[in-house]
């Protein structure tokens, strides 16, 4: 059983959450005027997610 005591994935979960951060960004800034930004926004912000969420 592996132990992590409280280290959770370093460098992936704050990678993480600096994609759901731009991500947000994104698609607050220029769903307006693209929708192809409002979906990148999107896909960053779950992928971002994904990382931060699953990092060992």
């Amino acid at each position: 059983m592996k132990n992590n005591c409280g280290r959770r994935g370093g460098g992936r979960q704050a990678l993480g959450i600096l994609l759901m951060v731009a991500g947000a960004l994104v698609f607050l800034l220029f769903v307006p005027r693209w929708v192809w930004a409002g979906a990148l926004g999107i896909l960053m912000i779950s992928v971002g997610f994904l990382l931060w969420r699953f990092s060992d």
